[in-house]
């Protein structure tokens, strides 16, 4: 399987130059970031806060008012808490989305949907469920809010690979709808940290490609089955810690 960034690139003899490379990354980027920060915020922003208003009516009206895992009120529903949720999942949409493009050479196409939709409900679902916090052991019935929160992230995850891989066609070759597509990303940009891990990884990745050989390590089968593994004993770490939290809320 070709990278995704550079499989309509213009193949010339010799050597790929630089220029060619950034923007091969730039394009890669910009498309995982914006595909996961719409995914973000429809998912985990909008879905997020219609599972919380769920579970303000079906648990205990003594909730209200306690602060939550998160540090968000239960309960109570403002403008700026809305915002900010909105806000923090399109960032966290975005740097799931950049995550899923860098890991594209390595992973079959018939593979990422169903596996990054596993991965991320298992990975992500296992740090936001937690028995030795509030939110699952106070809201009611637990096991609708297990379900809900770990099924957001799946979802999230579900998306966003589906939106790379229809996006990819024509991402950066038509403006107006890239542009129209990337808004999206726009507060990842913002978002310091995330742009300081971002710029690091893009100089790694560029270095790399600038090492022969590197260029099609994720075509070696070796290699894709060794990140095969690693990708499978998250999973399944994250899939045992989800389990015994489950097991202890309930």
């Amino acid at each position: 399987m070709t990278n995704l960034a550079i499989a309509h690139e213009p193949r010339a003899p010799g050597r790929i130059g630089i220029g060619a490379d950034l923007k091969m990354l730039a394009r890669s980027i910009s498309l995982g970031a914006c595909a996961g920060g719409l995914a973000g915020l429809l998912v985990g922003g909008v879905g997020g806060r219609l599972a919380m208003l769920l579970l303000r009516f079906t648990s205990d009206d003594a909730i209200r008012g306690l602060e939550s895992d998160d540090g968000f009120i239960m309960g109570r529903f403002t403008l700026s808490g809305t915002l900010s949720l909105l806000l923090v999942a399109t960032v966290l949409g975005s740097a799931g989305g950049l995550i899923v493009v860098a890991g594209r050479p390595f992973f079959s196409s018939k593979f990422a949907l169903v596996g990054w939709t596993l991965a991320a409900g298992a990975i992500v679902g296992s740090i936001i469920v937690r028995s030795d916090g509030v939110d699952f052991t106070l809201l009611e019935p637990r096991l609708l809010a297990i379900a809900m929160f770990v099924g957001i992230p799946a979802a999230g995850a579900l998306v966003i690979t589906w939106l790379i891989a229809r996006w990819e066609s024509w991402w950066w070759f038509n403006w107006k709808r890239t542009l129209a597509a990337a808004i999206p990303g726009l507060p990842a940009l913002v978002f310091f940290p995330l742009g300081i891990a971002v710029a690091v990884v893009a100089g790694v990745w560029l270095a790399a490609l600038r090492i022969e050989g590197m260029r099609s390590l994720g075509g070696r089968m070796p290699v894709r089955w060794l990140a095969l593994a690693a990708f499978g004993l998250l999973t399944g770490l994250g899939t045992i810690a989800l389990a015994r939290d489950i097991g202890d809320i309930l």
